[in-house]
């Protein structure tokens, strides 16, 4: 079972579920399951928790997951240049581009210029998926119409009236991520640089934002990830359609075949004129991943080192063939034993009597046939470090790679010695067609990769990211904070992979605004011929950065 089902596997029995499923045959559902959204053999369904088991060992049932938390692939700037302008440029434009752009994300400002024309809104509808059930189809969060938001855009307080502010969470006035994205993406040119996709209409769905730690994070999860993926390409009908998804952490397999990439993939492949990119991430040097090859009765030390006074819950994942078998043994850091375990059995790990985690060992996961060991520690941990040492009990390929999950609250890394670079795109990001994005620094004439861009390759060897693009100190659409009433003609500049991503997709959808019936293999060909390569003479670990090189707009035809 997946850990984390197993997780959830205890609780009130009446309580909803929501889960993603993959299924033996298409349309053979096991029974007690509300399907919410479907792409072929994978399905989100809404299920009460006392009919888990019963679903999960279904013969109709290939995989069952629950929800992975899918954090916003944030900015990296500390401290955003915000500004002001004096007056906006007048955006008159009755043309409404053939392509529509779709957005998962957190926090737009519909109030800003760079998303109106002609007094008129540009965006088709919202889903905030934490908001009050508005009975929708989905059955949670509320979808706001088009007439819904010009009729707010007549109000003194457009925010008020919608029940809908951008930036409630923003208390430094800083701008959402969302906003910043949309601005770079499709912005008309109002205040922000325009883009090249200046008449895009604009499906958003906002997964929702916490404030922690000094940061702004989507509570998104894979599953409510999958429902808007659904929902904006059941509203785009069968216009040509690009997506843009600044989203991941650190962890899973990094084989492209999450359930939520596998719905990437059917989706670009099921859909002509339809494409969807992402950011790589920003975990280059996160120091969250390290890999290695382990023989028979060899014992590896993996030293895991935690935060002072963190509270925060913690997570390793551990991925290894499903024709070895390891065992795990975990220290604390006084090199006393917390668990000397059995493969393929869940255990708790104890700290002077205390539960302080647990060890779940998973044989065989079915999407990948990969072994899965996930080590979860939780608030109560004292330590500064802990050991892990894996032991070859059967070893036919040795290969296992290690993965630290993003905690931003707390988070945790391996020893730097041992750290590993390569591998660290974003959890969500490795599928086959997906068109995946990495930073570079567009002001510096050596056009350096951005420190922190991650690198591929994914764990099965394919290229990712494919592509690098501008990502230092991007100005562009600042929304409201939580203080204003409505936007202002502000910008603002920040640095990530989360800006470069939205850079080609507005490339992707100058594209198909000449030929909106390209397949994805074809949209993907013209994008990557349009690169300017890239040589690293001194650090041949970069190409794995950098993919195809350089886009280059002006090769764009």
């Amino acid at each position: 079972m997946d850990p984390r089902l197993k997780v959830i596997l205890y609780g009130n029995p009446d309580e909803e579920l929501s889960l993603l499923m993959r299924l033996e045959k298409e349309k053979d559902y096991p029974d007690h399951c509300k399907i919410i959204s479907e792409f072929g053999e994978i399905v989100s369904i809404q299920t009460q928790r006392r009919y888990l088991c019963s679903i999960y060992n279904s013969k109709k049932v290939k995989s069952l997951k629950a929800p992975s938390v899918i954090p916003a692939n944030d900015d990296v700037e500390p401290n955003p240049e915000t500004r002001v302008l004096d007056k906006k440029n007048e955006v008159l434009s009755n043309t409404v581009s053939n392509v529509v752009f779709g957005i998962i994300d957190f926090g737009f400002d519909f109030s800003h210029p760079d998303f109106i024309n002609n007094g008129k809104t540009r965006f088709e509808k919202i889903w905030v998926q934490s908001d009050r059930y508005d009975g929708n189809e989905f059955g949670y969060g509320r979808i706001i119409s088009q007439a819904q938001i010009n009729e707010a855009l007549l109000d003194e307080f457009p925010f008020k009236k919608l029940g809908y502010h951008p930036g409630k969470s923003d208390l430094f006035g800083n701008g959402t991520h969302g906003t910043h994205v949309l601005g770079i993406a499709c912005g008309n040119g109002a205040v922000a640089p325009k883009s090249f996709a200046p008449n895009a209409s604009i499906i958003a769905v906002d997964m929702g934002t916490n404030y922690v730690n000094g940061s702004n994070l989507s509570l998104g999860d894979s599953v409510k990830g999958c429902d808007g993926l659904y929902f904006i390409t059941k509203q785009a009908g069968e216009r040509p359609l690009v997506i843009n998804m600044s989203l991941g952490g650190h962890g899973d397999h990094h084989f492209g075949l999450t359930l939520f990439e596998q719905v990437i993939d059917y989706i670009v492949t099921h859909r002509k004129g339809t494409a969807i990119v992402q950011s790589t991430g920003n975990y280059h040097q996160a120091n969250a991943h390290t890999y290695g090859d382990i023989k028979l009765n060899q014992k590896v030390k993996i030293p895991w080192m935690f935060k002072k006074h963190d509270r925060t819950p913690n997570e390793m994942e551990i991925w290894y063939d499903g024709d070895d078998i390891l065992s795990v043994n975990i220290y604390d850091d006084n090199q006393k034993i917390l668990l000397s375990s059995t493969p393929f059995k869940d255990e708790l790990i104890v700290k002077d009597d205390d539960e302080v985690g647990i060890c779940l060992h998973r044989c065989k996961e079915p999407n990948t046939g990969k072994n899965q060991i996930n080590i979860l520690v939780n608030g109560k941990l004292n330590s500064k470090f802990w050991t892990i040492e894996l032991i070859g009990r059967t070893v036919n390929n040795g290969r296992y790679h290690c993965y630290i999950e993003r905690d931003d609250g707390g988070q945790s890394i391996f020893l730097p010695a041992i750290v590993n670079k390569t591998h660290t795109t974003n959890s969500i990001c490795n599928s086959k067609y997906s068109i995946v994005v990495g930073a570079y620094n567009q002001n510096d004439d050596a056009k350096p990769i951005l420190s922190f861009s991650s690198s591929g390759p994914t764990a099965d060897g394919r290229m990712k990211p494919e592509l690098v693009a501008p990502g230092f100190k991007i100005k562009s659409s600042c929304s409201s904070s939580s203080r204003e009433n409505r936007a202002a003609n502000k910008l603002t500049s920040k640095s990530g992979s989360s800006m470069a991503a939205p850079y080609v997709a507005s490339l992707v959808m100058k594209i198909l605004e000449k030929e909106p019936n390209l397949d994805i293999i074809s949209i993907r060909k013209k994008l990557f011929s349009a690169c300017d390569t890239a040589s690293f003479k001194d650090n041949k670990l970069e190409i794995f950065r950098a993919g195809h090189g350089y886009i280059n707009p002006n090769k764009i035809t």
